[in-house]
């Protein structure tokens, strides 16, 4: 696996089948393999490594103990189409696989080769395996928590960062951001499981906020305490500056200040929190976020500039709508206002909400921040009323991609569910506050290495002295 790379790793929970350890690989880790159903596969299960290595050409004539297996398939409902998995079990795995106990998969590319390594997961608090990343002279971007990518979309669509690395646990978020990020390293599971982390020039973290948002549930985030593992995480990376994105809250919270502690003597110089609405940028859907950089060296500190909202004109929310000739499912807003009323008489939360801009017409300016449950029929949602306002109905995908400023090339795999791709939009950040952050630190990058270029020029210029006579002769000065 010498030429092999490194695409992919997950971690999950050894289940049984027929009491028997089980070996489940998800289509996930089929498709990142490049394994289609029907393909024959070759297992070597290696007792004094550890090791299960599944591949899709034989081994060599020396390799003894070599079983056979076939890639299967599961009907996807939503696409209608197949898509690949592995089902097996037996004894011959049970040296190596323990029921109820993690492993790490990692799948490794060489051309049409793909190769599945299943090992027992090694968790090492204080240490961390780190790989040179490789590099297309754009800047490398690692993202922790990276959602469905849309973020890590925005940064690579300024052209001047390559995704390298993302660590996310939802497994159809990386399934989206496989789809889109083909060559970039993916880590699927707890980041606390999290032990190969690639070499990275920015890391963009923006953990879970259920926890501090105001339209989260208040209860516990995603994971317990990440502060450690993204820490570990960040600490291997070696990124020069470190990017933070997250509702306003979550900065006064003992999440951030204990992360902030850890990282203070390798990141001293740190910007933020800056607090930004999407609307002064030029978004017609409002978003309150607050964000932070962090350098490791003061010279890139005091080349950053903070992002400054734009003069910009304000655009109307008919700007953003599908055309007038799009058919569209309309529901009555009468039903609406009857099932709201219903809930205000039982003294619900939202019985004085102010329905200003629940529902809006094209001519809108300004709407509702779009939430992840943007599908649900709240009052904290903004819904498109039709032309007598006696109708209203959900803003489009398409229309949600061009008010968030989602890149024309990212798009979703065909068995992502429509209410998913409503629910990671809503999830993900304003393009527009991203994308002038990303310029910004792609901007202390480029004029950190042509001032340091000047800076050698300059030295190399004053090796030297030079003097011109009255009769244009030059000559060396003798000091």
């Amino acid at each position: 696996m010498n030429k092999s790379k490194l695409l992919l790793q997950k971690v999950y929970t050894v289940s049984s089948k027929h009491e028997k350890p089980r070996l489940w690989i998800q289509s996930l880790v089929c498709e990142a393999a490049g394994w289609a159903p029907g393909a024959d596969l070759y297992v070597l299960v290696n007792e004094d490594d550890k090791l299960i290595t599944i591949q899709n050409k034989p081994f060599s004539e020396e390799v003894a103990d070599v079983h056979e297996v076939s890639v299967s398939s599961r009907m996807n409902r939503v696409s209608g189409q197949p898509r690949p998995l592995v089902d097996t079990c037996g004894d011959r795995y049970s040296t190596i696989l323990c029921i109820q106990e993690k492993i790490e998969i990692s799948v490794y590319r060489n051309g049409d080769i793909g190769t599945v390594v299943v090992r027992p997961l090694r968790f090492r608090l204080f240490e961390t395996d780190t790989f040179e990343s490789p590099a297309d002279e754009r800047l490398r971007l690692l993202s922790i928590c990276a959602g469905a990518g849309i973020g890590t979309s925005m940064f690579c669509d300024s052209q001047y960062f390559t995704a390298t690395m993302e660590v996310e646990i939802e497994e159809d978020s990386a399934e989206v951001l496989k789809h889109n990020f083909p060559h970039s390293f993916l880590f699927n599971g707890d980041l606390r499981d999290c032990n190969t982390v690639a070499n990275a020039d920015v890391a963009f973290v923006s953990l879970s906020c259920t926890e501090f948002s105001n339209l989260g549930d208040g209860g516990e985030s995603y994971f317990d305490n990440l502060v450690l593992g993204t820490y570990k995480i960040l600490k291997a990376a070696e990124c020069r500056a470190i990017f933070f994105e997250n509702v306003p809250s979550f900065f006064h919270s003992s999440t951030y200040n204990d992360l902030r502690e850890l990282l203070s003597n390798d990141y001293p110089y740190t910007v933020g929190p800056i607090q930004l609405q999407s609307h002064d940028f030029g978004s017609v859907a409002l978003r309150n976020r607050s964000y932070a950089v962090y350098f490791k060296e003061k010279e890139d500190f005091d080349l950053f500039r903070v992002p400054k909202p734009p003069a910009v004109r304000h655009r109307k929310l008919k700007e953003f709508l599908d055309p007038r000739s799009t058919v569209h499912a309309w529901k009555s807003l009468d039903a609406w206002k009857d099932s709201f009323n219903k809930k205000a008489e039982k003294d619900n939360a939202w019985a004085d909400r102010n329905l200003d801009k629940t529902f809006v017409d094209e001519n809108a300016s300004v709407i509702q921040c779009i939430a992840r449950r943007y599908r649900s029929q709240s009052a904290s949602n903004s819904y498109v009323l039709n032309e007598d306002r006696t109708k209203w109905r959900f803003l489009t995908i398409s229309e949600l991609r061009r008010i968030f400023s989602i890149p024309e090339w990212f798009t979703w795999p065909p068995h992502i569910p429509i209410t998913r791709i409503y629910e990671q939009i809503g999830q993900s950040v304003c393009g527009k506050v991203l994308k002038s952050f990303a310029a910004e630190l792609a901007s202390v990058f480029f004029r950190r290495f042509a001032k340091e270029n000047a800076t050698k020029k300059q030295q190399a210029n004053d090796s030297f002295a030079f003097s011109m006579d009255q009769s244009g002769q030059i000559g060396f000065m003798i000091s």
